[in-house]
C-alpha cells in the first residue's frame, strides 16, 4: 500500500505541475498600417518620392508593390510622425514610411497596391490612387473666395490640397443650361483625412447644389443639371473645418453620362 500511495503521489505531482511549464507565446504587436500616401495621387510613367503615412509603420524595413510586374518601389525611410493637437490620430496617422516609386505609363487606376512590411508582420494591402486619362490640373492658390477663383474647364482633374484650418478651396467653371455634370472628390476612400463638402453655386453666389457624404463614403459626389448659361463657382472643404500638408484630395469635374 505504502509504494502505491507514493506513486499516485508522484504521479499527481507531476500532472498538476505539466501547465506550469507551459509558455504562452508572445504578445503579438500591432500590424503596421498605411491610412494613406502623400502625395495623394501616384503618377504614371514618372519617379516620384512617396509618403505613406499611417500606424505602427516607424519600425517597417520594407515596402512591396503589386498589382503591376514593371512598377519599382525603393524603400528609403520609417520614422515616427508628429499628430497636431485635437486632430485625431486614426486619420492623420502617427509614423510614416518614405518611399521612391515609379509607375510604368500603360498602369491602370485601381490595380497598384502598396503592402508595408516590419518585424510585427505585413499591413493590408493599400490601393494607389492613380492618375487616369482625364486632363490634370495643379492647384494654384490663393484661391480661397468668390473673388479669387482658380479656372478650370470641364472635363478635368484638380491635384489639390485642404491646406489648412478652415481653409476652402474655390474654383470657377463656364456652363450652358442644361448641361449636366458629375462633380466628386476623391480622397476618403484612399485614406486622406479629408472629409470634404463641395457647394456649386451659380455667377450671382446663390447655391446650385451641394454634396456631402454619399453611398457610405465621406467622398461627396453631385451630379447636377446647370440651370443657365455663365459662371459657376465650386467650393471644396472639410467638414470638420482641419486642414494641413497632408489633407490631399482629387477634384474631378466631368460630364455626366
Amino acid at each position: 500500500m505504502r509504494r502505491v500511495s507514493i506513486l499516485v503521489v508522484v504521479s499527481f505531482a507531476f500532472v498538476t505541475s505539466a501547465p506550469s511549464q507551459d509558455k504562452k507565446p508572445p504578445e503579438k504587436r500591432d500590424l503596421p498600417k498605411v491610412l494613406y500616401a502623400i502625395p495623394l495621387i501616384a503618377k504614371p510613367g514618372e519617379k516620384q518620392k512617396i509618403t505613406l503615412r499611417g500606424k505602427h509603420l516607424a519600425a517597417v524595413k520594407e515596402v512591396k508593390v503589386t498589382g503591376s510586374d514593371a512598377a519599382k518601389v525603393k524603400f528609403l525611410a520609417a520614422k515616427a510622425a508628429a499628430v497636431p493637437n485635437n486632430y485625431p490620430a486614426e486619420r492623420i496617422g502617427d509614423s510614416e514610411v518614405e518611399i521612391e516609386f515609379e509607375l510604368p505609363k500603360d498602369v491602370k487606376p485601381g490595380e497598384v497596391k502598396l503592402t508595408a512590411i516590419g518585424p510585427a508582420g505585413e499591413s493590408a494591402a493599400y490601393t494607389l490612387l492613380v492618375r487616369d486619362e482625364l486632363p490634370v490640373v495643379a492647384e494654384k492658390e490663393p484661391n480661397d473666395g468668390f473673388d479669387q477663383p482658380q479656372p478650370i474647364t470641364v472635363p478635368s482633374a484638380v491635384e489639390a490640397t485642404i491646406k489648412g484650418e478652415r481653409d476652402v478651396d474655390v474654383y470657377k467653371i463656364e456652363g450652358k443650361e442644361g448641361d449636366k455634370l458629375r462633380i466628386e472628390v476623391q480622397a476618403a476612400r484612399y485614406g486622406s483625412p479629408v472629409d470634404a463638402v463641395i457647394t456649386l453655386y451659380d455667377s450671382g453666389r446663390a447655391v446650385v447644389d451641394s454634396a456631402d457624404d454619399t453611398a457610405g463614403s465621406s467622398d461627396p459626389v453631385l451630379v447636377v443639371t446647370l440651370p443657365k448659361d455663365g459662371a459657376y463657382f465650386l467650393s471644396v472643404m472639410d467638414a470638420n473645418d482641419l486642414g494641413g500638408a497632408n489633407f490631399g484630395y482629387r477634384l474631378v469635374v466631368r460630364p455626366a453620362k
